[in-house]
């Protein structure tokens, strides 16, 4: 039972950093006036781009 309970877990946390990565590629989708601001943010955003 346990480890059908960290199993969940890991695959919510999971579930969770792909929509985040999703936000911050559509965030800069939407709005290209704040590239350069944040340079990690940028290496994400463009790393997602050539993956999908």
């Amino acid at each position: 039972m346990e480890d059908e309970t960290i199993y969940d877990e890991m695959e919510r946390r999971r579930e969770l950093a792909d929509r985040n990565v999703h936000d911050v590629v559509n965030l800069f989708e939407r709005r290209q006036d704040i590239r350069g601001i944040y340079p990690m943010a940028d290496l994400v955003a463009d790393n997602v781009g050539w993956v999908v």
